[in-house]
C-alpha cells in the first residue's frame, strides 16, 4: 500500500524540473488528469462505495491525503510510487493515458491567465491583476484600525461599535478599489485569488457586490503572505502559480 511520504508547495519552475526528473527516471506507468468536478464527485463516491479495482484503491489513498482541490489533480503512478499534483489553476479535461504524459500540465503552466488578486488584513489591502507572471495593475493602501480593547462595560461596547464601523469602511474601500482595478479586465479575468484570514475575507465578500458577482471565478485556495504591501506584490506571481505536490511510496 502506498503512503504519503512528502508534501510541499512549489513554484512553476521547480515543478517543471520535477516533471523532467520523473520523465528521465522512467518509473511512471500511468497518468490520470482529473478535473475539479470529477475529483469532487470521485471523493464523495469513494467515501460510500467500496472499490473493486486497484486503481480506485490507489486513488482513494491519494484523495484522503490530498483533500479538497478546486483545481483538480494530475496523478502519475508507477510500481511502488505515485506523484500527485494539484495545479495552481483548474484542469479542464479528464484524461487517462498509459505511461508518463506531462503535456496537459505543462500547457496549463504556460498559460497567460488573467488573474485578479485581493489580499486583505484588517488595516491594509492589496488589489492586483496578473497576466501570466506579470503585474498589469496594482493598488495597495491602508486604513486606520483600532486595536483590541480590554476594558468592559459601555466603554467596551463603544469600542466594538467603532471597530465594526472601521471594518465596514475598510471593506467598502477595498471593494471600491477592486471595482476600479478590475474594471478594465472584468470580462477577461479568468480567475480570482484571495489571501487573508477566513473570517475577514468572508465578511468582505458578503459586503462587496463586485466580489459576489465574480464568485464563480474565485478559487477557494488562499495565497500566503505576511503583510499586504509593495514587497508582497513583488512576489505575488510566484505565490499565485504555486502547485501542491504529494509524493507517495510503498512502505514495507
Amino acid at each position: 500500500m502506498l503512503e504519503l511520504v512528502e508534501r510541499h508547495s512549489t513554484g512553476k519552475a521547480r515543478l517543471l524540473r520535477l516533471l523532467d526528473i520523473v520523465a528521465a527516471e522512467g518509473w511512471c506507468e500511468k497518468t490520470l488528469y482529473i478535473k475539479p468536478s470529477s475529483l469532487q464527485a470521485r471523493s464523495h463516491r469513494d467515501n460510500v462505495i467500496p472499490s473493486a479495482r486497484p486503481e480506485d484503491d490507489l486513488l482513494q489513498v491519494v484523495l484522503e491525503s490530498v483533500g479538497e482541490s478546486d483545481t483538480g489533480m494530475a496523478l502519475f503512478v508507477g510500481e511502488g510510487r505515485a506523484l500527485a499534483v494539484c495545479p495552481p489553476f483548474p484542469l479542464i479535461d479528464d484524461i487517462t493515458r498509459s505511461g508518463f504524459v506531462s503535456s496537459p500540465l505543462i500547457r496549463l503552466l504556460e498559460q497567460d491567465y488573467l488573474v485578479g488578486v485581493v489580499l486583505l488584513r484588517l488595516g491594509r489591502y492589496v488589489v492586483a491583476v496578473l497576466k501570466g507572471n506579470k503585474l498589469v495593475a496594482t493598488k495597495t493602501a491602508g486604513r486606520y484600525m483600532k486595536n483590541r480593547h480590554r476594558a468592559g462595560g459601555q466603554s467596551q461596547r463603544r469600542f466594538e461599535r467603532s471597530r465594526e464601523r472601521l471594518i465596514r469602511e475598510l471593506y467598502d474601500k477595498t471593494c471600491e478599489t477592486v471595482g476600479t482595478i478590475f474594471a478594465p479586465y472584468e470580462k477577461s479575468i479568468n480567475y480570482i485569488l484571495l489571501g487573508g484570514e477566513a473570517s475577514t475575507l468572508s465578511g468582505f465578500i458578503e459586503r462587496c457586490r463586485t466580489m459576489k458577482a465574480m464568485r464563480n471565478k474565485t478559487l477557494r485556495r488562499r495565497l500566503a503572505f505576511d503583510r499586504p504591501d509593495q514587497k508582497t506584490l513583488e512576489n505575488i506571481a510566484f505565490e499565485a502559480w504555486k502547485s501542491r505536490v504529494y509524493l507517495f511510496q510503498s512502505i514495507k
